[in-house]
């Protein structure tokens, strides 16, 4: 009897797999049916709020609890019967790490590499090359004890970048990170990614994170997938309109009345003044419809008016609108669950 899970030929691509997998819990509560498939050098965004089951698929698929039904795998294998093998590309960095506090950085890699069956003269070499990546170099010594909550998560990254993972598990890898750790971690995973083909699944409730890092998402309420697909398409799919963003001296009431009569114009909403005395002004426009060639043509229409225009961009909110539309649907159209 094999231990690994029949598959078909287009599942065994898969990096990651949940077939609808189910968890029971005592007191009635169940995570599931979830389907879900993610495919090697995906930079995945798992999304959903506290308790919808973020946590329970992640430790599904790390072998930590089993499924009550359903099927999970990882590189085609079992996570719970075929482990080692299931896993031995995986690198996991958990939600606030439990790291012991007496170790410095040095130590617990080298506890690490042990473990890993790295040579003895191997070991500082890739410990210098994690802390390195880490942005902890300077820490390598210092006990973990003494370390801020941002370093001891850096720690935890730079604990899963040991050797040659293919395949990084994140759950909130940004928390307590500084904007300059964040955006160190952000060019890190895209490297990860990008060099190497390897597969990112983050599970996060920074959006803004999300947005800039990831190449998809998918989202869970209350057990189930409610959404899977790229970022622009649960965007379009949830709002059905994109928005751009204007910064002016003030418009008047008639300007207001020109941009909401052009073609594809959805709504206009007024922000009113910034602490700058200028005003930012919302312009939605159709999902379908937005494309770089509407900025001209409404930029035209201000200057023309006799108003300044400071700035035109896209809106950098996007994804989370489309989070918390997608969440509010009783019957999202993208749902891969029901």
């Amino acid at each position: 009897m094999t231990s690994a899970l029949t598959l078909s030929q287009s599942q065994s691509a898969s990096v990651i797999l949940f077939q609808d997998a189910v968890k029971s819990y005592s007191r009635g509560k169940t995570i599931g049916p979830v389907n879900l498939e993610v495919k090697k050098g995906e930079v995945l965004g798992f999304l959903g709020p506290n308790g919808s089951g973020k946590t329970t698929c992640i430790r599904m698929m790390l072998g930590l609890i089993r499924a009550s039904g359903g099927k999970v795998a990882v590189n085609g294998l079992d996570p719970i019967s075929d482990h080692v093998n299931a896993l031995h590309n995986v690198a996991y960095s958990p939600e606030l790490p439990n790291i012991q506090a007496f170790l410095t950085p040095t130590e617990l890699l080298t506890l690490v590499l042990h473990e890993l069956q790295f040579s003895e003269s191997a070991r500082q070499g890739e410990i210098n090359r994690v802390l390195e990546l880490a942005g902890l170099i300077e820490y390598a010594n210092t006990k973990i004890g003494k370390l801020s909550k941002g370093m001891v998560q850096r720690l935890s990254v730079a604990q899963a970048l040991v050797g040659t993972p293919e395949v990084l598990v994140l759950d909130e890898p940004m928390i307590g990170l500084d904007p300059a750790g964040s955006s160190h971690f952000r060019e890190l995973f895209r490297r990860f990614a990008k060099e190497s083909n390897g597969t990112v699944f983050m599970s996060s409730h920074i959006m803004s994170e999300v947005e800039s890092l990831c190449t998809s998402v998918a989202i869970i309420h209350n057990g189930k997938i409610r959404f899977r697909g790229s970022i622009d398409e649960v965007i379009r799919g949830a709002l059905n309109y994109s928005v751009v963003v204007i910064e002016t001296s003030q418009l008047s009431d008639s300007i207001l009345s020109d941009i909401r009569k052009l073609q594809d114009v959805v709504d206009v909403r007024n922000n009113g003044s910034n602490h700058e005395g200028s005003y930012l002004t919302e312009v939605l426009i159709r999902a379908d419809k937005a494309s770089s060639d509407f900025r001209p043509l409404l930029s035209d229409l201000i200057v023309r008016s006799g108003s300044k225009l400071y700035t035109i961009k896209p809106a950098d909110n996007l994804l989370e609108r489309a989070y918390i539309e997608t969440l509010g649907q009783k019957n999202p159209q993208k749902s891969e669950n029901e």
